[in-house]
């Protein structure tokens, strides 16, 4: 096969993958924060129970879970940078493959924040704060930074369980990384928001405008 068409081949496919890592993350982002948004909005406007922190923690996971369903064989289905980064550390990928994936996990977030700006109500959008993951009152950042970095080496632990390891259930990969995702936002929501993901964070924070404190949803999960 002539080198030229060798390289085309090569470049679709790197192609293919990163665009399979930006819809896993616009995915993630807009059913995430938008679950937030319409969360905020019931209990405000429409006088309504809410679904809480429980129905939001469910909507994570969930929807981590299928979407890495449908393109984990295409990309191995990170939608996270952090997960990207352990995997490049872990010599599993190349620097080139790992600065595409973060690239486009970016850009899907930003895209899903700023068309749930556009799609909401505005007043829904901006009384959830563009369901950012926010700090608790009397949490402090160092404090945070450890919350969201032990909660994403379970995420990471599990991942390397069921999806990297040869012997791992690979046919239950997708429901036990969202149940951990859920887990986690169960536990740690309440204090961080437990994005456990900066392009979680980047995509509504870009939007909105407000950066709250990045440190803890890039170091954190990061570290």
């Amino acid at each position: 096969m002539p080198e030229g068409s060798v390289e085309f081949e090569r470049g679709a496919a790197n192609l293919k993958r990163y665009l399979a890592e930006f819809i896993g993350a616009f995915f993630l982002v807009f059913v995430g924060a938008g679950a937030i948004i319409a969360d905020v909005y019931r209990s405000k406007t429409l006088v309504t129970d809410s679904f809480g922190l429980l129905g939001i923690a469910l909507a994570h996971g969930l929807a981590l879970a299928v979407v890495i369903a449908a393109i984990a064989r295409i990309s191995g289905g990170h939608a996270n940078p952090a997960v990207t980064l352990a995997f490049w550390v872990a010599r599993r990928m190349k620097a080139a493959d790992m600065a595409g994936y973060i690239v486009a996990q970016l850009l899907g977030g930003v895209v899903a924040a700023f068309l749930l700006k556009g799609l909401m109500p505005a007043d829904a959008f901006s009384n959830a704060g563009a369901g950012i993951p926010a700090l608790a009152e009397g949490v402090q950042p160092l404090k945070a930074i450890a919350i969201e970095g032990i909660l994403t080496f379970f995420l990471t632990f599990v991942i390397w369980g069921v999806a990297v390891d040869r012997k791992g259930p690979k046919v239950l990969a997708p429901f036990a990384i969202g149940l951990t995702v859920t887990f986690g936002i169960l536990a740690g929501g309440t204090f961080t928001g437990a994005a456990l993901n900066p392009a979680r964070w980047f995509g509504p924070a870009l939007a909105s405008g407000q950066w709250g404190t990045p440190l803890v949803y890039i170091a954190g999960p990061i570290l």
